[in-house]
């Protein structure tokens, strides 16, 4: 049948399109394989011949090479038909593992593709592969193209989010794709480096078995996702419904070492208040290098001198006007973001936040598996405590020391017992924080997660204090029903200096309800949500105490509404009030070409202020991204929060803060992005424009112009040198504040 509707394609591609070859897709041997047992398995095909990557099929490769046509969906529809049909092939030597696709659609004009940078192809119709090497359910790789051959990579955790989890993108692999546009689809290679992964070596003689799943999007679809091992919403395990990839042997030894030379340079200015006036600074050089060493194919060893830790990306806005707490701004430099997903703990206070390490001369990692145990460790100095002006302070010169230590035990499939320590040292002072957790999979629905910390916390010249933190967390998801226990308690003492906490003093249970209904039809999905919170000190006074309704609806077309009703309490400065607030949002996705989002909420609000009251809040949101082409594509996004005293109907605050990105992909090297961003409560307008220049996820060449302005009558600064900030100027115009103009260079030698 198959080469029947080949048959009366053009001949250039049926030309470049192998003869099929019987699928190895079930092997029935008596090989244990855990909770895998009576998943698919596949076998791909050894081959001395491997394939130019050129986005052809036409290599001899092919035409041997193990081959999957038959995919089911995971959604809307889980288990039924794949709605288009696709071709992958699979074949491997000693060094690399290559995948072909020919994607096929019966209207190719939903097909959704971007030329854009590696990891940006999100909003496309992706093929990805994952692997779970050490088949424990506990993370994998993803490795994915789009039909422009647009490459992006991550790593899956157990406790990801969704059926099909998302991809921890901050990790970076090298290896190839290429993809082609055909005229009912289109066609893609990869070659993945053996290299680029970590996996236990078998006992000899034995095959390698990994876990191992295919999956193809097709967004126009209402999102359909299709998948190689069937998966069913009973089950809310993505990597316990893997497949099984086996039959692999003599894959090469070699341990992979990478050296990564960095140079930048930057030139600062920023406003003198003496004079007072925008002076620029002379151009500041710095060169390090980093250097990787596969110790094992499980093990890897990080160490860098001098390192780069500039930060390409600028944070998110935020709104932060009348916030009780303190915002959470994520790791955004590259160091500390490879293998940082053994350090992600989820819990009420983020027990390593690596952040906290501002200006370090070196860094020393070691992430990786040995048996049954991951492994983490950190260790930097950090120079900026000791970074100030007076040599006769205690404090000049000085610096900080950071060790963060984390190991897991796997008790079995995608389920742990870990610790973790962290300890920073400044002079005298220090912060310790010790740990012990546990992630339980009790069945295909159920997982029980646990936490107890412990805290020493001593300031400069201070006296040590110690406080804890206990969480306790049961949670279960299904086709229809899902709900969600959560208890926890976070001592008025607990302090970490290599952590984030944004509250203490709390002693909180929450539970949430769910039920999904599926009509699978012009309305997919739908279900309520009942949630209920109470939260005490830990002098038995309650705080909060919210109840919440929301139901949200999925609808065809990729359209999705939800709203929300909350009557909440909550006390500060010891006054209680009682707010009631509701919430809707909804986002269309229809086209390749635009994406609509939208959120408004309304109702009481308390003003955190030394004379706090209850006003009216109105928050909204509208966001929008258009792609006129398949090169540029622009995300506008505007945030408002307003708050009003009804005493008297008068304005307290009226926050709006526009953000407006723009990727234009010249080539498949060279790109550009622009962000302008202008909060008009702040009055500060911002503008960055960045240039790479990509070889691969290694070598890049960055060119970027930075700036930032302010309404001049509201800068200040210590113009007289008494200590107290003076008005600098006196307009209401828009005045630079800081300028940066910097260029970084790294190229990456893997041998």
């Amino acid at each position: 049948m198959l080469l029947g509707a080949l048959s009366v394609l053009p001949g250039a591609l049926a030309a470049q399109t192998p003869e099929p070859k019987a699928s190895s897709e079930i092997t029935l041997d008596d090989v244990d394989l855990g909770p895998l047992t009576g998943r698919p398995r596949i076998s791909p095909t050894r081959t001395d011949t491997p394939p130019v990557i050129d986005g052809r099929l036409d290599d001899e490769v092919w035409r041997t090479a193990t081959k999957i046509t038959e995919l089911v969906q995971q959604s809307p529809l889980d288990g039924a038909p794949a709605t288009e049909d696709t071709d992958i092939y699979i074949a491997y030597d000693s060094d690399q593992i290559y995948f072909g696709f020919y994607v096929h659609y019966k209207d190719p004009s939903i097909m959704r593709a971007n030329r854009v940078d590696r990891d940006r192809a999100s909003a496309d119709d992706l093929m990805t592969v994952y692997f779970d090497t050490f088949m424990d359910q506990q993370q994998g790789y993803d490795f994915d193209v789009n039909a422009y051959g647009v490459q992006g990579d991550g790593i899956i955790s157990r406790t990801g989010h969704g059926p099909i989890p998302y991809a921890d993108r901050t990790w970076d692999a090298l290896f190839e794709t290429a993809g082609r546009i055909v005229e009912d689809g289109y066609v893609a290679e990869m070659a993945i480096p053996f290299k680029s992964l970590r996996y236990p070596t078998p006992p000899e003689g034995q095959p390698h078995r990994w876990g191992f799943q295919i999956v193809r999007e097709v967004k126009g679809k209402n999102q359909e996702n299709q998948v190689w091992a069937p998966m069913s919403r009973d089950e809310s395990s993505f990597l316990g419904q893997m497949g099984v990839l086996e039959g692999m042997t003599d894959l090469s030894t070699s341990r992979n070492i990478e050296i990564l030379p960095t140079f930048t340079a930057i030139q600062y200015g920023a406003i003198d208040p003496t004079r007072p006036a925008f002076v620029n600074q002379r151009t500041d050089p710095d060169a390090g290098i980093n250097v990787k060493y596969g110790i094992t194919s499980t093990l890897t060893a990080d160490f860098t001198i001098n390192p780069d830790f500039s930060q390409i990306e600028s944070d998110r806005a935020q709104i932060e006007v009348n916030q009780r707490f303190p915002l959470f701004f994520g790791e955004l430099r590259p160091f500390f973001l490879e293998g940082a997903e053994i350090f992600s703990l989820p819990s009420p206070v983020t027990l390593v936040h690596t952040r906290t390490i501002v200006d370090p001369d070196f860094g020393l990692k070691l992430t990786g598996k040995i048996g049954d145990v991951s492994l983490g460790l950190v260790a930097a100095n950090d120079r900026a405590p000791g970074n100030v002006d007076d040599v006769n302070d205690p404090l000049f010169d000085q610096t900080a020391y950071t060790f963060i230590g984390r190991a897991l035990y796997d008790v079995y499939a995608e389920s742990t017992v870990g610790a973790i320590m962290t300890n920073r040292e400044f002079l005298d002072s220090h912060s310790r924080l010790f740990d012990v957790d546990g992630n339980l999979r009790l069945n295909p629905t159920t997982v029980f997660r646990f936490r107890a910390v412990r805290t020493l916390h001593k300031a400069l010249g201070g006296q040590e204090e110690s406080g804890h933190m206990l969480t306790a967390r049961w949670v279960r998801g299904g086709r229809h029903v899902d709900w969600d226990l959560f208890l926890y308690q976070i001592s008025p003492d607990l302090d970490t200096d290599v952590g984030f906490v944004r509250r203490t003093d709390v002693r909180q249970a929450s539970t949430a309800v769910g039920y999904r209904f599926w009509p699978e039809a012009s309305l997919i999905s739908w279900g309520p949500r009942v949630t209920y919170m109470r939260n005490y000190t830990f002098d038995d006074v309650l705080q909060d105490e919210k109840f919440g309704i929301s139901t949200d609806f999925q609808f065809a077309r990729n359209i999705n509404i939800s709203g929300t009703y909350s009557r909440d309490m909550e006390r500060f400065l010891g006054t209680d009030f009682e707010k009631t607030r509701f919430s809707i949002r909804g986002r269309v996705n229809t086209s390749r070409r635009y994406q609509f989002g939208a959120n408004f909420s309304s109702g009481d609000q308390v003003r955190y202020s030394a004379t706090p009251f209850l006003g009216h809040g109105t928050n909204w949101g509208l966001s929008a991204t258009l792609r006129p082409i398949s090169r540029v594509q622009t995300s506008l996004n505007l945030n408002a929060s307003r708050l009003t005293n009804p005493q008297d109907n008068t304005e307290v605050f009226d926050v709006k803060i526009l953000r407006a990105r723009t990727n234009i992909q010249f080539t498949d090297r060279i790109a550009l992005r622009n962000i302008v961003e202008f909060n008009d409560f702040d009055r500060t307008l911002d503008f960055n424009v960045l240039v790479n220049y990509r070889v691969n996820a290694g070598t890049v060449f960055y060119v970027g112009y930075d700036d930032h302005y302010m309404q001049a009558d509201l800068i200040d600064g210590d113009r007289d040198g008494d200590g107290i900030p003076d008005q600098l100027f006196f307009t209401d115009e828009l005045k630079r504040t800081n300028r940066a103009i910097f260029v970084k260079l790294q190229y990456l030698l893997r041998y």
